[in-house]
């Protein structure tokens, strides 16, 4: 299902580059990857960190001399703390010919890592990095007989683009009650290999999804990844964007342990009173996101909600999150929260009978039901930026309905409109359009 090769390196393609060839060929014009990034030489030691070890004995442990492993914990401050690593963070220490340490390099997760080596002021300087990976741009297709996630599963294409297609479409289609026999999908993602880290030589993971389709009942539902200025959204055929102005939940939870109630038998006091919020249950730690862009106007600590946060947005919406076990970095009073950004973790402080998130919206100074609100989407194509999008959905539209349906009852469904020309012209260039922004939360 290889749709055709890009090789990325450190970052993204920016302006004023060429077009990348999974927008504007057809797979007979694949060009030959360039070659990879190179790699660092082999380390003098590597691991991964065990419990109840500090950054320091485990430098000591190599020999470094606790002055020099001072000025490393001191250069990589402003970027890193090293006396928070943590069980199962990877390490690799390269080394000169003397002996001598040149650099460290610390996973932060599969993607990014913490370097620090010599030079500089203090001997040493720190500096996040992505991990070199080999980007390639996959199509994948579907129709349904059983369920989304068995279609993938018959083709053996990876679940997490399930998952990226549920979160993608969530607030237009319900993926429970509303998906059909024969309702089907055609997908533009973005595949990443790494080549270096933690997951080098491990399974590839599903990255950014470029264009989708879901058609339901013969009603088509579209997604186009596209940069709308000062940042990149997933929007509808008509350029409105398919992400609401909050998020359904703020969190990966693991079930609903308290319902929004005006009267709910309360655990700890037995007695009934309102509950006016949805209480989410989660491992404690769980990370607890900002449900939409706003400012905080509160992060502190009452008695009965314990840690708190609370956000002012958009249209009169305030939200707040209960019982958090910590704040994450840089939340407080008058801080800027963009959605789907970390504010805390999943705790059980204040008046709690284990770890949950309770979580509670206000419109216009009323409590409301989270789970039922009607929200406004976010914000559409600018219009100095439809003329652009309309093209790129046009050529994304033209990629997508060339990609064949296989019916795993025997028949091809849709055979595609496969075609030795290349794709309509008139998007420009179409990796400004979203290669120079990540995308939200995707």
């Amino acid at each position: 299902l290889v749709f055709l090769f890009i090789l990325a390196g450190r970052g993204a393609p920016g302006r004023g580059q060429k077009p990348s060839p999974a927008l504007t060929a057809p797979r007979e014009s694949l060009r030959t990857p360039a070659p990879s990034p190179p790699l660092p030489a082999e380390p003098l030691h590597a691991g991964v960190v065990k419990r109840n070890l500090s950054f320091f004995d485990l430098l000591t442990g190599f020999g470094l001399p606790p002055e020099q492993i001072h000025q490393i914990t001191k250069s990589a401050k402003p970027v890193y703390n090293f006396k928070k690593i943590y069980p199962g963070q990877t390490y690799e220490l390269f080394g000169g010919g003397n002996g001598s340490l040149d650099s460290l390099r610390f996973s932060l997760d599969a993607e990014t890592y913490i370097e620090v080596a010599s030079g500089g002021e203090t001997g040493f300087q720190a500096a996040r990095k992505e991990y070199p990976f080999l980007l390639e741009t996959r199509q994948a297709s579907g129709i349904i007989v059983h369920s989304l996630f068995a279609s993938l599963s018959e083709q053996k294409l990876p679940q997490e683009l399930g998952v990226k297609l549920v979160d993608l479409f969530a607030w237009d289609i319900d993926f429970f009650s509303e998906i059909r026999k024969n309702d089907y999908f055609r997908v533009i993602y973005e595949e990443k290999t790494m080549l270096d880290g933690p997951q080098a030589k491990k399974q590839s993971r599903v990255g950014r999804i470029l264009a989708a389709e879901f058609n339901l009942s013969g009603r088509n539902h579209y997604a186009f990844l596209f940069n709308n200025g000062d940042f990149a959204d997933y929007f509808d055929a008509d350029g409105k964007s398919l992400r609401k102005q909050l998020l359904k939940a703020p969190l990966n939870y693991t079930r609903i342990s308290s319902n929004f109630s005006h009267r709910r038998l309360h655990p700890i006091t037995r007695h009934y009173a309102p509950h006016l919020g949805i209480d989410y249950a989660a491992p404690a730690g769980t990370p607890v996101m900002s449900t939409g862009d706003g400012v905080v106007l509160a992060a502190s600590y009452r008695n009965t909600n314990g840690n708190y946060v609370k956000i002012r947005h958009a249209n009169n919406y305030i939200s707040y999150y209960l019982h958090l076990s910590k704040f994450a970095p840089g939340i407080k009073n008058g801080a800027k929260v963009s959605q789907g950004q970390v504010i805390g973790y999943v705790g059980t402080t204040g008046r709690s009978t284990g770890p949950h998130l309770d979580y509670r919206i206000k419109k216009n100074g009323k409590f409301v039901n989270p789970r039922r609100m009607k929200l406004p989407p976010a914000r559409p194509v600018s219009e100095e930026r439809m003329a652009e999008f309309e093209a790129l959905k046009n050529v994304q539209i033209s990629l997508l309905q060339r990609i064949p349906i296989k019916d795993p009852r025997g028949q091809y469904f849709a055979s595609g409109e496969e075609s030795e020309t290349s794709a309509p012209s008139g998007a420009g260039n179409i990796q400004d359009h979203y290669e120079t922004y990540p995308s939200p939360s995707q």
